[in-house]
């Protein structure tokens, strides 16, 4: 039997969201996120196995069926990732027996004036059936973007990630233990005072945040789970706005990926604090891996 010939091709697919590039990134990089997007045709394809290790050297598995017939699997890992800005990685895609391609794409996100990102794919690939896959594969990666510009619009999620120089037992140890947290909680400048620290499902967290400026603001969470140095889930109450935040913990190597998804009960509630949450989110993060980093230099003899 003869080989089919590898046939290559590459195309290019750009994109303008109404959403900066750190919510587009995180649109990539979160597994619950992507699962509402990157995916095949919903009228036909049903998932049967999807995991996503979003580092330098991981891996990513989507594993889907058509009809119940044919399976579809694409494995990729990643070979280059700068939050907010790019990602590669090389891909393999499989479909029922055949291996059909091997890809290189790349990925990069540029802020637009307006606020907004414009994303920019490249793909290259090797299509090793003998024929020439460009076309339909240009067209499924844009099905993907399309669904990828609803999610955008809708989403009642704020997410924000930051990769923490640290064990994971100690990025945990900073929040589970009230002595440390009160010392980096919340934005740049602000102080805390507790009142009430149940770390347990059912327990309440009762604080007084102080901001920089001088204004005070009480605080009142309900710890709903928590999973020691995996997963902590708040519900946070207050008469202005009500959200749930779940706090992920994850080894990458030997430093955590600490994840905070804080899911409002509209896509207007979310739009009004935007902006400052998700700053706050960022000085929040700069000020735990100070905190960090502070206690390791006091460590040394």
């Amino acid at each position: 039997m003869k080989t089919p010939p590898v046939v290559h091709g590459s195309f290019t697919i750009e994109r303008t969201y109404k959403a900066s590039p750190a919510r587009v990134f995180a649109a990539w990089s979160d597994v619950e996120t992507k699962a509402q997007w990157f995916i095949g045709p919903p009228d036909r394809w049903t998932l049967v196995k999807r995991e996503l290790d979003f580092r330098v050297g991981g891996q990513e598995l989507l594993h889907g069926q058509f009809g119940g017939k044919h399976s579809t699997v694409f494995t990729a890992r990643y070979h280059d990732i700068i939050p907010n800005e790019r990602m590669v990685y090389a891909y393999d895609m499989s479909v029922g027996d055949k291996h059909l391609s091997v890809s290189l794409a790349t990925v990069e996100l540029h802020a637009t004036k307006t606020g907004g990102t414009r994303m920019v794919f490249t793909e290259q690939a090797a299509f090793l059936d003998g024929e020439d896959g460009t076309r339909s594969r240009e067209e499924g990666t844009a099905a993907h973007f399309d669904r990828l510009a609803l999610i955008l619009e809708s989403s009642r999620d704020l997410i924000s990630s930051r990769l923490i120089d640290a064990p994971r037992e100690q990025v945990y140890a900073a929040f589970s233990d009230p002595e440390q947290l009160t010392l980096w909680w919340g934005p740049q400048g602000s102080t805390n005072t507790f009142e009430q620290f149940e770390l347990r499902p059912g327990g309440k967290w009762r604080f007084t945040m102080q901001s920089a400026e001088g204004a005070r603001y009480a605080m009142d969470k309900e710890f709903i789970e928590v999973v020691p140095a995996e997963r902590i889930v708040i519900q946070h109450h207050q008469q202005t706005h009500h959200f749930e935040m779940r706090m992920d913990f994850a080894d990458e190597g030997a430093r955590t990926r600490l994840t905070w998804r804080m899911r409002f009960e509209s896509k207007d509630e979310v739009e009004k604090v935007r902006g400052f949450v998700e700053a706050a989110n960022e000085q929040n993060f700069d000020r735990l891996a100070a905190h960090l980093a502070s206690r390791v230099r006091a460590a040394r003899p």
